[in-house]
């Protein structure tokens, strides 16, 4: 016995949920350009300032966010590509090899020298404890409820069209 179950539209109810596909991926394609916009905005907020002190704007102007589209998925990522951004985001405690270099000797035994020169360092290891300081997790974080929101919001008008 088998059972044979039709629905009256069917080839309609069909021919609609393939036409939304397109707009459906367009939408959320839109929503996470936004979102990670937001993400990028804010995570540079706060190393502006709110978390990290802007000093010469090399790590601000470092954060950066792409979106990939591959193999039926849409990836939007925000991140950074500096070697001590993770020592900053995730917090570092250990040893560091100090290479040689020079610098401007301007107090000696705490006082103003008359002339500042240059002098050599020579290498060495310096023992560090930087605490966290995440930028880039904690705006992630802060705004995830806007990102679900818009992202709802988003597929839901393209499927009501």
């Amino acid at each position: 016995m088998s059972l044979d179950v039709r629905f009256v539209g069917d080839d309609k109810v069909i021919a609609n949920l393939k036409g939304m596909g397109p707009k459906v991926v367009a939408a959320g394609k839109a929503s996470i350009a936004r979102s990670t916009m937001k993400v990028l905005a804010k995570a540079k907020q706060k190393v502006s300032g709110e978390v990290l002190k802007n000093r010469t704007g090399t790590l601000r102007r470092a954060i950066n966010q792409r979106i990939e589209e591959a193999g039926g998925r849409i990836v939007g990522t925000v991140g950074i590509k500096l070697r001590y951004a993770a020592a900053h985001e995730y917090g570092f405690k250990g040893t560091v090899t100090v290479r040689a270099h020079l610098r401007m000797m301007k107090v000696a035994w705490g006082r103003p020298v008359k002339q500042p020169r240059k002098i050599e360092v020579g290498a060495h290891t310096m023992k560090m404890n930087l605490p966290e300081r995440s930028f880039l997790r904690s705006s992630l974080r802060e705004l995830r409820s806007d990102i679900i929101a818009d992202m709802q919001a988003s597929v839901a008008k393209a499927v009501a069209k």
